[in-house]
Order: C-alpha cells, then structure tokens, then sequence
C-alpha cells in the first residue's frame, strides 16, 4: 500500500509539474551531446519541489547544468571542490518502495542476489547516492516513444500529445534490480560465471554517478518483461538492464499518465506490454488486468 500511495504521489507530482511547465519533465537533464548524453540529474530531481523537497531541490540546484559538457566537467562547475552532489545522500521516503530489498545508499560492493560473490560497482562515483525504486517508461518496441527521455532527444512532451490517451499509457514504474556486466548482451547470468562488477543502480539524482540512462528508466520491448524473467532472490539472472522490477511476488506496481496506479502481472501479454509504454501506437489494449 506504501508502495502504491508513492506512485501515486508521483502522478500527481508530474501533473502538477506539467501544469507549471506545460510539458512533463525530461528522463536525463544534462548533456546534449551524443557521446554524453546519458549524463546529467534525473526526472525524480525536476519532482523535489512537488513533493515538498525544495529546500533539496534548491541545495542541489540543476537549473545551471550546462547543456553541452560531460559529467565531469558539468560536476565541476556546478560543485567545485566537492565528490558528490550535496544532498544526494539523501534517502527519500517517496522514491523508496518499503518491500524493496535495495539499501538506502549505493554501496561500494554487494552481491546481487543469486550471484556467486560480492562485487564493486562499476562506477565508483555512484557509491553514497540515495537509491530510488522507480524509473520512468522510456521506450516501447516502437522506438522511444514513451512520455520521458534524454534532453537530447528534445521531446518535452505534453499530455495532449499523448494520442492513446493518459489512461492507456505507462509513466513510471517500479524498477528495483540491479545488474552486472555479465549480462550486458541480454543473456542470463548464471552462476558459478563471477559477477564482475554491478551497474545500473537506480538513483534519483540521476547519472553523475554512473553515466547510464538505465539508472532512470525502463523499457517495454519483448526482451524486457516485467521482472526481467527472474525473482528478488535470483536478481542476478535478469536478462537486460531495462525492464520493470519489484519485490511484490507476481508482478510490478506501476501509475499511469492519468494518476491511476495499477498492479500488473509478470505474465501480461508483452505486445500489451509495449503496447501501455508506446504513448502514441494507435492499439486497443484490450483486458490488461
């Protein structure tokens, strides 16, 4: 229930910050060019001052990211001096589903559940940062067709663009894995294969510590189920680093563009599944619940 009220929280954020920006937040804010462009804050920053952060949102200060420099150079200039992004420590209550069994902050080493040994984390800059159970729907298998992407794809996009209708169409879902670079090909991990290293931990800051568009959002082609084809305890099997992800047994809680949130079932049709992601393919649903 916790879980659900979150999400639905952050429908009503996205709403509202629609209502003041005429358009819905961008998945990563940050580099606009190509060779860069999965750095920069995440959408969950551009929610802080709707869900009663603004004293964090203000200390963290995105709005002067410049547009066209990597993550090294846009972290220095905005926090000279500093290793990490002041108050991206911080572990937020909204952005915490409580049945998730990922810690508050990235670690330097874990194990991913079902792997044979603990391991570092590929991107050492990621380790302190509050973790975040939810991403947003980035893509169907149509393309990059959902409601948030990369500011270098330059698509704010408004709910009367959404064709399908705010009811037919994914927002954000829960999505509480991480992965290894054992399995970056789309192939399972198994063990006894050791786990090199660990990725794509969800963080709401977004990508100053990783530079990976999957620590912000999901997608929904056919090789992205919901659960990724494996269970909390057998994590380390997953079969990509997109999909949908919790530790509710069956399935993933998700809100829609409308502020509906629904729970739904790993074993959901997958061209349905794409077919919710997609805000503009035209297909009737169907029974999807």
């Amino acid at each position: 229930m916790q879980c659900s009220n979150n999400l639905k929280q952050m429908g009503l954020s996205l709403h509202n910050y629609e209502s003041a920006y005429k358009a819905l937040p961008v998945a990563l804010m940050g580099a606009t060019v190509s060779a860069l462009q999965d750095d920069g804050f995440g959408w969950a920053v551009s929610l802080l001052p709707f869900i009663e952060q603004n004293n964090l949102y203000n200390r963290i200060n995105p709005q002067g990211t410049p547009g066209v420099l990597g993550e090294a150079a846009i972290f220095n200039r905005l926090y000279p001096g500093l290793t990490m992004v002041p108050g991206g420590e911080t572990v937020l209550p909204t952005f915490k589903c409580p049945s998730s069994g990922l810690p508050g902050v990235v670690p330097a080493t874990w194990t991913i559940p079902g792997a044979p040994n603990a391991a570092p984390t590929q991107f050492p800059r990621s380790v302190g940062y509050g973790t975040n159970d939810y991403k947003t729907a980035g893509g169907s298998c149509r393309g990059d067709d959902s409601v948030m992407h990369k500011i270098l794809e330059a698509r704010n996009v408004k709910f009367g663009q959404i064709t399908d209708g705010l009811s037919n169409t994914l927002a954000i879902v829960e999505s509480s894995y991480v992965t290894s670079t054992t399995n970056l090909t789309g192939r399972r991990s198994a063990p006894p294969a050791p786990a090199n290293n660990f990725r794509d931990w969800p963080t709401w800051i977004g990508a100053f510590g990783g530079g990976q568009d999957e620590t912000v959002r999901t997608n929904g082609r056919t090789n992205s189920p919901p659960n990724c084809q494996c269970k909390p305890t057998t994590m380390y099997q997953a079969i990509n680093d997109d999909c949908a992800f919790s530790y509710h047994t069956g399935g993933v809680q998700v809100v829609l563009c409308d502020g509906s949130v629904h729970f739904i079932s790993e074993s959901i049709d997958q061209v349905t599944w794409c077919n919710l992601y997609s805000m503009r393919d035209g297909q009737v649903l169907g029974q999807w619940q």
